[in-house]
């Protein structure tokens, strides 16, 4: 799609629901925090987070029919060529989803897909927090150096033994940036739990 204005920027003005626990992080893809009622939620804001193919999104961005009783949709989100509404799988489905939304494409994500995802949010849980906490402190030239030394597969240890300088924090979130934002992969953070083994590769 091209670039242009969010279609959905802040998500509806929602009361906590009765019982529901209330989740709240940072989103360094959308500068500003994010919040949701369930882990099933909250997990999903993860996985847009850490897809560089994601550009935007919108938590509860709004209703399919009327007054409260309508479906909420959880999440809005636009990719480069294409944007899609996302409702997830929680239990037993009341009704039949419509197949779009203001001609946007509705698709239901399936429990089945949450679950397949457990270690991949997990990893990112842990993650997001360093990028949030180092965001804005490397300089350009660390992450050039980066760029640079990741020509090959490497483990996270060796990357940051070898641009240990100064605060080593700053390093590691360079390099967790650079993972979010897609310049970088580690494909083993889907299967395996995140460690100083990890293996951070270039991008394809």
């Amino acid at each position: 799609m091209k670039e242009s204005a969010p279609r959905f920027v802040t998500p509806m003005s929602l009361p906590r629901p009765r019982g529901a626990r209330l989740l709240t992080a940072f989103s360094p893809k959308l500068g500003r925090s994010v919040r949701a009622f369930d882990h099933a939620g909250f997990d999903q804001w993860i996985r847009l987070e850490a897809d560089p193919g994601v550009n935007a999104f919108c938590e509860c961005p709004r209703r399919v029919g009327t007054g409260d009783e309508g479906l909420l949709i959880d999440f809005w989100v636009a990719g480069r060529s294409n944007e899609e509404m996302l409702v997830l799988e929680r239990g037993q489905m009341a009704a039949k989803l419509p197949s779009s939304v203001q001609d946007i494409p509705l698709r239901l994500v399936p429990a089945a897909e949450q679950a397949a995802a457990a270690v991949w949010v997990s990893n990112w849980q842990r993650l997001i927090p360093v990028i949030n906490a180092t965001r804005g402190l490397a300089a350009k030239s660390l992450v050039k150096s980066v760029l640079s030394l990741v020509r090959k597969p490497l483990a996270l240890s060796l990357i940051e033994h070898e641009l240990s300088v100064g605060d080593p924090a700053i390093v590691r979130g360079a390099i967790f940036e650079l993972l979010r934002t897609g310049q970088l992969v580690a494909p083993g953070l889907h299967t395996q739990p995140l460690s100083m083994h990890t293996t951070v590769e270039p991008a394809p």
